[in-house]
């Protein structure tokens, strides 16, 4: 169960019940502005005020830092705080936000971050190193009594000081962590007022009890409903690079949920919207020529993959994976599916990402090979529908269908057809949103679609250490894989990591314990009276240079 609802007794609306409430808030929302027409661009050039009308496709579901995950939030809270550290979207580089600089010892123990001024909190919290020293101990460390997990990106801690006077905050870890810097800009770590870490986790949980440093402030959130964002007064902080360096443009956002596909894109279409997330490929084109605009963003990060968990029946042989690895025709996905606003993955890293790989000659689609691998496996008998047998069991694979990506429901269905035509039966179930990570926990679930834009490849150890989540479900410990993951958080510095990166791909994709498959995509449609609209290095819209030419 997802923890907001768990611990608020929050209910998802019906779906018709959905459909008469989005079209009512829509109405309301345009009832204090006005409406554009698609392709109907005014002549305004002034960049302030305004208000932009979001439709996004899912639900929060949990915003307290350390245990949330979901796309949506974590766009919504990139939004409203600000992080110590910020990293360009166009050079990957790290460059100063609320750290003017920092330092780093010779042997990767002690990190000193110099806190600008001026900075505050939207409760009027002065955003100062000790509210820095509080925020990292609270990523560090947790909060046990309240049920708040330590942040399992970051290091191990050894102390943390600060000194105002100085505006300088201190982090003492017990070994070298070589993502550390990039953690710290990632928005997993943003910044947040005393207020929020004092609070129950209940009140963390919803976007409300998140009270940031950011461009935006939450006004209200009615769950299932809509959330509303105002522009903060005074706000003056942001990455020195950026060009704008006062407050957000827009006067308000309202973000509305809205998980039908239909009712997203009518709305935009008839003006009632500013922006939507999530478009099939099938109606990119038609989009662009009703004079909208489609914007793909892609971030670094980890590829879309499916995780072969070896739990399942048949998974724990090499030969089955690598069948399946060979099996699939990426480019028959991308050409039957998808736009040129997609990619194949060509790793389990996408490009950009530290580190990356191109692994694709080890992924080419190879059918033969397939048919040879599974042959030498012992599956070299057919049942009545065409499977593969061997002493009279199937070769069956379980999986469900993503409710996270909203392409997923085809993309599955095609693999589905390509392993048929090697003899495999992938069955596809389908669950709601609710009750999507129950229903994976079942060991039998064979392959589980994973991956998401993220800050930095430590990911990877966290999902596919032994020692950590151990995504592939080995029934024993792959050592040489751990090494690998253990080795990569120590490098002593990127040439060297970047080296060990690549044996990480190497040791995944030869082991065919993933299938790489899309390099991720998202995907909004928006109004050409809408600009300015950016993305972060992991492909999270933000909204603070964002402007609107309706008033």
């Amino acid at each position: 169960m997802n923890l907001s609802r768990k611990l608020t007794g929050k209910r998802p609306v019906s779906a018709p019940a959905a459909s008469l409430l989005i079209l009512s808030l829509i109405t309301a929302v345009l009832a204090s502005g006005c409406s554009t027409q698609p392709g109907s661009a005014s002549d305004s050039t002034d960049r302030h005020g305004g208000e932009l009308v979001y439709l996004d496709a899912e639900l929060s579901s949990n915003t307290q830092l350390q245990s949330s995950g979901t796309w949506q939030d974590s766009a919504y809270i990139q939004n409203i705080t600000d992080r110590l550290i910020y990293r360009d979207p166009e050079t990957l580089e790290l460059k100063p936000w609320i750290a003017e600089e920092w330092t780093v010892s010779d042997d990767g123990l002690t990190y000193t971050f110099l806190i600008r001024e001026g900075a505050s909190f939207s409760n009027g919290q002065v955003l100062d190193a000790s509210a820095v020293q509080r925020n990292l101990e609270w990523q560090a460390n947790g909060d046990s009594a309240k049920g708040i997990p330590a942040n399992n990106w970051f290091p191990k801690v050894s102390a943390v000081t600060a000194d105002d006077a100085a505006r300088t905050v201190t982090v003492q870890l017990t070994t070298p962590h070589a993502p550390f810097l990039n953690v710290l800009s990632f928005w997993r770590t943003s910044l947040v007022a005393d207020e929020t870490i004092n609070a129950p986790i209940e009140a963390q949980s919803q976007l409300t009890g998140i009270i940031g440093s950011g461009p935006f402030t939450v006004e209200s959130e009615k769950y299932g409903e809509e959330i509303v964002l105002t522009r903060r007064e005074g706000y003056a902080w942001a990455p020195p690079g950026l060009e704008n360096q006062g407050e957000a443009y827009l006067d308000r956002i309202t973000i509305i949920p809205v998980t039908e596909d239909s009712v997203r894109l009518g709305s935009l279409r008839a003006g009632e919207a500013d922006l939507i997330r999530y478009v099939q490929p099938s109606e990119e084109q038609t989009l662009t020529a009703a004079g909208l605009e489609v914007i793909s963003a892609r971030g670094v990060g980890n590829a879309n993959v499916w995780d072969l968990r070896q739990s399942a029946p048949f998974l724990d042989d090499i030969r089955v994976r690598q069948a399946l690895q060979h099996g699939i025709n990426r480019e028959q996905i991308i050409s039957d599916l998808y736009t040129e606003n997609w990619n194949a993955a060509t790793s389990i890293l996408t490009p950009g990402s530290l580190g990356y790989k191109d692994e694709s000659e080890k992924l080419a689609f190879d059918p033969e090979k397939s048919g040879q691998l599974l042959d030498d496996a012992g599956w070299t008998g057919r049942d009545a529908d065409g499977f593969r047998t061997r002493d009279g069991e199937q070769l069956h694979i379980l999986t469900y269908v993503d409710v996270f990506d909203s392409t997923s429901k085809p993309l599955f269905q095609l693999i589905q057809w390509q392993l048929k035509q090697l003899g495999v039966n992938l069955e596809i179930k389908e669950t709601d949103y609710a009750n999507y990570s129950t229903v994976l926990a079942d060991p039998t679930v064979g392959a589980r679609r994973n991956g998401w834009p993220e800050a930095d490849p430590i990911r990877l150890t966290v999902n596919y250490s032994s020692d950590h989540l151990n995504a592939f479900n080995l029934q024993q410990p792959d050592p040489v894989l751990d090494a690998l993951l253990a080795e990569q958080l120590t490098a002593a510095d990127t040439t060297a990591r970047t080296e060990i990166l690549g044996r990480i791909q190497d040791h995944i994709v030869e082991s065919a314990y993933a299938l790489p498959i899309l390099d991720d995509s998202q995907i909004f449609a928006l109004q050409p009276t809408l600009h300015g609209l950016t993305f972060g290095a992991e492909a999270r819209p933000s909204f603070y240079e964002t402007w609107t030419e309706t008033k």
